[in-house]
C-alpha cells in the first residue's frame, strides 16, 4: 500500500512522496520523483507518526481510575477514544485494581491504540500545596508493590510516587531491580531532597511544575530539580493552563528537547460536551473551550489531548513540528525502549501513523498498518453512561 503526501514526517526530515506500507511495517519511504501508479492520495494532508501517550487516566468517557463491571469493554472503549486524537501507542495510567484487565486487553486484537505498558500513578504520593491541608498518606508497602508488578506480568513500566515518604528509597530500589522505572510524583519535596532522589535512581518528572514545589529563588524546588537533572526525563501538559506558555518556554530554554515527553493526563472528562456533571465527588464545568473546572475555576484534570498540545507548541510558540513530534512520538518510545519499533517514521518500523490537516485535526489513524480511526464513519465515540448531568 502506498500513501502520498506533500508532508510526511520521518526521523530524517520531511518528505514529499510516498509512504509504502506492507506487513504492518514501512517498507520504504520514497521520493515524489519515483513513479507510483497505484496510491492513496493525500497530498493536502500531512503525515505524522504515531503518538505515544505515557500519561493518561480516560477519555470520552471511559474511565481507567475505577473498576466497572464491564471493565473490559471500558479500556477497549478507551483505546479506540484515543486512536481519535491521533495516538498509537500508550501507557494507561490506571486504578492497579485493573491491572490485570489491562494485561488481558493488551493480548487482544483491538481496534484501537496498543497498550506498551502500565503506569501506575501512586499510590504513594504526598503533595498537599501551599495552601493545603495534609491529610496523610498511605505507607509505603514492598508486598503490595510486588503485587502490582506480580499483576501487571512485566508490563509495569512506570510507578511515581513522593521521595520523601519513609521508606520510599527502599521501594525505589526494589522497583529498579524489577526493571520498573520510578518517577517524582505529587511531592512537597524541597530541591535538595528531589535531587537526592533523581541520584538514586528516579528518572522521570511526572507532568512537570504541576503538583510539584515551584521555583523560589532561596530553593527552586521540585521543578527546578526535575530541570537540572541531566538524566531525568520530563513529563510535560501542554494545554496551555497547566502551565504557562511562558514557563514552558523557560522549561525548554534549561533543558533539552530531548529530555520532555508531552502527556494528555486526561480523564474520561476529555471530549466531554459543554455542561456540568457530577464526577469524582465534585460539580465539573466543562468550558467552551473544553477545559474542566470547579464553579470557582480551578481546573479539575486534563481534557485536552496530546494533539491540542502540539498544535499549541506549534502554533503559539513558534517550536519546529519536526521538534514538537520527537516530544510527543519518538523521546517516550526512547524512554519506554521501543524507539526500534515506534516513535519515529523509519524504514523498518512499524506503520503507526497519523494523517491530519493543516488545522491539526486526526483524518485517519494507523496502527501497524491498519486503520483505527477514520474521522469520517468513527462518529458519536462518547461514552455518554459514564456521566450523569
Amino acid at each position: 500500500m502506498y500513501i502520498k503526501s506533500d508532508k510526511i514526517y520521518t526521523e530524517s526530515g520531511v518528505v514529499k512522496g510516498y509512504l509504502n506500507i506492507e506487513d504492518g511495517k514501512i517498507k520504504n519511504i520514497l521520493s515524489s520523483d519515483e513513479k507510483v501508479d497505484d496510491f492513496h492520495d493525500f497530498s493536502t494532508y500531512r503525515i505524522i507518526p504515531g503518538i505515544f501517550d505515557t500519561h493518561i487516566h480516560g477519555v470520552m468517557g471511559y474511565n481507567l481510575m475505577n473498576k466497572t463491571p464491564d471493565v473490559i469493554s471500558e479500556i477497549k472503549g478507551f483505546l479506540k477514544g484515543i486512536s481519535a486524537h491521533g495516538v498509537t501507542s500508550v501507557l494507561p495510567t490506571a486504578n492497579p485494581e485493573i491491572f490485570k484487565d489491562l494485561v488481558a486487553v493488551s493480548r487482544m486484537s483491538i481496534d484501537g491504540a496498543k497498550i506498551i505498558g502500565i503506569h501506575s500513578e501512586g499510590p504513594y504520593l504526598n503533595r498537599v500545596g501551599e495552601k493545603g491541608i495534609d491529610e496523610g498518606h498511605p505507607d509505603i508497602s514492598l508486598d503490595y508493590i510486588q503485587e502490582m508488578i506480580s499483576n501487571c506480568e512485566g508490563m509495569l513500566k512506570l510507578v511515581g510516587m513522593a521521595p520523601e515518604l519513609p521508606n520510599s528509597k527502599q521501594a525505589t530500589e526494589y522497583l529498579l531491580n524489577h526493571g520498573v522505572r520510578v518517577a517524582f510524583t505529587h511531592s512537597n519535596a524541597n530541591f535538595e531532597e528531589a535531587m537526592n532522589a533523581f541520584k538514586n535512581g528516579v528518572s522521570i518528572s511526572t507532568h512537570t511544575a504541576n503538583v510539584m514545589t515551584g521555583i523560589h529563588h532561596r530553593d527552586v524546588g521540585g521543578l527546578g530539580a526535575s530541570l537540572l537533572a541531566p538524566n531525568v526525563e520530563c513529563e510535560i501538559i501542554c494545554d496551555g493552563l497547566h502551565v504557562s506558555f511562558e514557563m514552558l518556554e523557560i522549561m525548554f530554554r534549561i533543558k533539552s528537547y530531548d529530555r520532555f515527553i508531552m502527556i494528555s493526563d486526561s480523564t474520561h472528562l476529555a471530549g466531554a460536551p459543554i455542561g456540568q456533571y457530577e464526577s469524582m465527588g465534585l460539580t465539573i464545568n466543562i468550558t467552551d473551550d473544553g477545559f474542566a473546572k470547579t464553579d470557582t475555576g480551578r481546573l479539575v484534570g486534563s481534557t485536552k489531548s496530546i494533539m491540542y498540545g502540539i498544535k499549541n507548541l506549534v502554533e503559539k510558540m513558534n517550536i519546529p513540528l519536526e521538534i514538537v513530534l520527537n516530544m510527543a512520538c519518538l523521546n517516550p518510545a526512547r524512554t519506554y525502549g521501543v524507539d526500534r519499533k515506534k516513535g519515529s517514521l523509519v524504514v523498518g518500523k512499524d506503520a503507526d501513523f497519523v494523517i491530519i490537516d493543516d488545522e491539526y485535526s486526526v483524518v485517519y489513524t494507523f496502527s501497524e498498518g491498519e486503520v483505527i480511526y477514520d474521522a469520517s464513519t468513527d462518529k458519536d465515540l462518547f461514552n455518554t453512561k459514564m456521566l450523569v448531568k
